[in-house]
């Protein structure tokens, strides 16, 4: 499971669903670039509202996307557009959606099928 959140589908690549795993990898690298192209930007969990401790969280989900791009400086700006607060929701939901498809990769290795 962890291996599956820190990069997106490799969980579902070492469990043989190799197609599918290279699916969820380009879905998870849309939401990061199009955020980031978009004017997104990191939340930090201490900018003065409990809500950002979510929203932190959600972006941590991006896994190594999310590390690389702290590390790069990418999403630190402060852009004033229409489009940032779209961008800081894609880093937002690329997150939830990889926290999802980690689960999923457990499940699929424990044999739960739904």
């Amino acid at each position: 499971m962890f291996i599956s959140w820190l990069i997106p589908g490799l969980g579902h690549y070492l469990l043989g669903r190799k197609k599918e795993a290279v699916v969820l990898f380009l879905s998870i690298v849309y939401f990061f670039v199009l955020g980031l192209l978009l004017g997104g930007r990191f939340i930090g969990p201490n900018e003065g509202s409990p809500l950002t401790i979510f929203l932190t969280f959600s972006q941590f989900g991006n896994g190594i996307l999310f590390f690389l791009g702290k590390l790069m400086g990418w999403g630190s700006q402060v852009t004033v557009s229409w489009s940032s607060d779209y961008g800081t929701f894609y880093l937002m939901g690329g997150g939830l959606i990889n926290y999802l498809i980690a689960v999923r990769a457990f499940e699929l290795a424990e044999g739960i099928e739904r």
